[in-house]
């Protein structure tokens, strides 16, 4: 047996093992008391500086974005040209599984409607609505995909589908279908003044609450920060809004423009057949109050329905501010009225009309037309560019040009809309000063041409023109920025604005001058006019033809005192329905300006002819048109009986008396006595009952084809005759 050997433990290990143990135990218990008081500090609720309820109740808080209401567009009369309404995106959910749709304003998902279950049937029901065939949808709905949308290459059919659309599709409860409700922008008036009034995009963001609408042209970009208003922000603490941590909405302020809802109807129906007739590149008009700057039509052609999306870059050019071109002899008025001024019109003189050479370079007059020896009066008239080419060197080059800047030529008008254009010119040689004398070689806007022409209007004050009548917080209905008359310049003294009106009623009255077509004195009015045509430049060549020209009119009505500004340009017509292009231009301006300066009820009328509208909501038929009648109002009902639902003019604003209010009620409509309304007063009218309105003529009601109390439904036809006032 083998001895086992035993050990002795070394007592120096020992002792160290017994150290080592406490050491630990010791290190142990320090850190379980570091904790604890850790702990207790935490429940204090604060470390190293930093609350920690607050923290913790960040971490439970919910932020909610609430998007402002943006302001409606009105014009003069109360119309409403541009507001809010709700479009629906639709998609379809193709997977098996249980949809779940996210909500656009809680941003929560909740249960969708499933899946679609019936392909063929899905595809035969929603052509029906919306704008694509059941061949195209079927191929959607057959994909292999959780969910589609419905693109055709006419664009995006299931997008920004009206609520009319909304209620057809929810009505055929299909199974699948489902919509996603968003803000957008209606224009009730479609194409009217749509350069003008503008158009919006949606600046998309990553959640719905971060879309935005911006307007990108005309009153909607202008005024964007005023319509848009500002978003509000709502902060939770739980369940709990934090009342002092959130930010209250504010809604967009309503914009009034200055637009005249009955003449703007009829310069809109002047110029579509007038582009109609001509095939132009383009025609603009407007016309505007002399004394104060009012614009109370404008429109062009082509134009485009903002309605309509997208809208081609083609058409963003508003030709108001924007698309400068040569102006051609319109510009001879400027000519003249500078050379009065400084004394070196000889109208009595006489010169060798057809050509002028300077620097070996021709001036030459229409045609080339020599009509022998001349008057510079009658240069005038007949329009000789040889004329006022050597006007424009008795003046000087120098001269002339301050004369330029005099009346605000070569800088914007800063009438209230964006991008707009200074123009430009040429005038280095002799040569190039002298074109410009008679309306080429510089380039100016129709704005620009009509606030310098306002001089000539009102015995050398020039006014700019605007287009914005007020804003209106619709909240408080307190205006919160007024419209004014602005005085911009002193261009030329009282008395050679009477001489140069004088002399433009030549153009007007002599047998040869160039504006005889719109003569008005058959009407009792005389006018004061210039017409122009502007050769069209490509390449830095002009070209040839009647057909490569700016054709123009200036008018200022009547010639003494006037109350109107009123200028159309035509570019590059392709058709000439009439003998001459002043024939077919005078049925835009004839029917516009006598009914401008026919009407009593116009915007021209001092502020004392308006009267608050009445809030007749909630009356009786009978009477609701007594209390309107009362304050100065005409009435027209849609239904017969029982109360006022809704009526035409906005309760509680400002409108010229004798307009017409139409009202809403139950029950069948009856024609009214139409006799002495205004096309556009019958066509609104029309609209709201349904019938089909026919006219021949223009101007005012003067017959109708139903007799008065006769019943009219949606598919009665019903004409009417018009005449001007006398």
């Amino acid at each position: 047996m083998k001895n086992k050997i035993r050990r002795i433990p070394n007592k120096k290990v020992a002792k160290n093992a017994r150290i080592f143990g406490g050491v630990l135990l010791g290190a142990t218990l320090l850190a379980i008391l570091g904790l604890g008081v850790r702990l207790f500090v935490i429940a204090s609720g604060s470390v190293d500086g930093h609350n920690l309820n607050a923290a913790t109740r960040q971490a439970f808080m919910a932020k909610q974005t609430v998007a402002a209401t943006r302001g409606k567009i009105y014009d003069s009369n109360g119309q409403v040209l541009a507001e809010n309404t709700t479009v629906y995106d639709m998609y379809a959910v193709l997977s098996k599984k249980v949809a779940r749709v996210k909500d656009s304003k809680t941003g929560k998902y909740v249960n969708g409607s499933g899946h679609v279950i019936d392909k063929d049937l899905t595809a035969d029901k929603l052509s029906k609505v919306i704008n694509m065939s059941r061949k195209e949808i079927l191929k959607r709905l057959n994909k292999d995909a959780y969910q589609v949308e419905f693109i055709s290459t006419k664009g995006q059919a299931s997008k920004n589908l009206s609520i009319e659309q909304y209620k057809k599709i929810k009505a055929l409860d299909l199974p699948g279908v489902n919509f996603i409700p968003r803000q957008a922008r209606t224009y009730p008036e479609g194409a009217t003044a749509s350069h003008l009034i503008g158009a919006m995009r949606t600046n998309e963001g990553n959640d719905p609450s971060e879309s935005a609408q911006v307007g990108f042209m005309g009153i909607e970009a202008a005024k964007n920060s005023v319509l848009a208003g500002q978003n509000g922000v709502k902060k939770y603490d739980g369940q709990t809004e934090n009342v002092q941590e959130s930010k209250t909405v504010k809604n967009g302020d309503d914009v009034y423009l200055t637009l005249d809802e009955s003449l703007q109807n009829t310069l809109e129906t002047r110029m579509d057949e007038l582009s109609k007739t001509t095939k132009p590149k383009f025609a603009v008009a407007a016309i505007m109050e002399a004394k104060t700057g009012r614009v109370v039509a404008a429109t062009q052609r082509p134009n485009f329905n903002p309605n309509s999306k997208p809208i081609s870059p083609k058409l963003w050019t508003n030709l108001l501010s924007q698309g400068a071109f040569e102006p051609g002899s319109t510009m001879k008025g400027i000519t003249l009225a500078a050379a009065i001024d400084q004394g070196q019109w000889r109208p009595n003189d006489t010169y060798q009309s057809g050509t002028l050479l300077i620097d070996g370079k021709k001036v030459v007059d229409a045609f080339g037309q020599d009509q022998g020896m001349l008057t510079y009066r009658e240069g005038f008239w007949r329009s000789s560019n040889v004329a006022f080419a050597k006007t424009e060197q008795k003046m000087g080059a120098t001269t002339w040009r301050k004369y330029l800047e005099k009346f605000r030529f070569l800088q914007p008008t800063e009438s209230g809309l964006n991008g707009e254009e200074r123009g430009d010119i040429s005038f280095t040689y002799p040569i190039d000063q002298a074109n410009t004398a008679y309306g080429q070689g510089i380039s100016t806007t129709t704005l620009q041409m009509m606030q310098a022409y306002s001089a000539i209007a009102n015995d050398g004050q020039e006014v700019k023109p605007y287009f914005v009548d007020k804003v209106v917080n619709p909240a408080t209905g307190a205006v919160v920025e007024q419209g004014k008359t602005t005085n911009v310049a002193n261009p030329i003294k009282a008395s050679t604005a009477k001489q140069v009106r004088r002399y433009m009623i030549d153009v007007v009255n002599k047998d040869d001058g160039t504006a005889k077509e719109f003569d008005l004195r058959q009407s009792g009015i005389q006018i004061a006019a210039k017409t122009g045509t502007a050769q069209v430049s490509e390449n830095g060549q002009y070209l040839q033809g009647l057909n490569n020209a700016i054709h123009s009119v200036m008018v200022l009505a009547p010639e003494k005192n006037p109350k109107y500004i009123f200028y159309l340009a035509v570019k590059q017509p392709q058709i000439f329905p009439d003998p001459t292009i002043q024939t077919t231009m005078n049925k835009v301006f004839q029917p516009l300006m006598l009914q401008a300066l026919n009407n009593s009820d116009s915007a021209v009328k001092s502020k004392t002819t308006k009267q608050t509208v009445p809030d007749v909501t909630g009356q009786s038929v009978k009477d609701a048109t007594d209390t309107l009648n009362k304050a100065g109002f005409r009435t027209a009902l849609v239904g017969s009986s029982g109360k006022v639902t809704a009526q035409s003019l906005r309760p509680d604003q400002k409108s010229l008396t004798n307009q017409l209010v139409i009202l809403n009620a139950k029950g069948n409509t009856h024609l009214p006595d139409m006799t002495g309304w205004s096309l556009s007063e019958a066509q609104v009218f029309a609209h709201q009952v349904g019938f089909q309105l026919t006219w021949s003529g223009s101007g005012f009601v003067t017959a109708q084809s139903i007799a008065k109390d006769q019943l009219v439904v949606k598919n009665s036809q019903v004409g009417i005759t018009l005449k001007e006032k006398k």
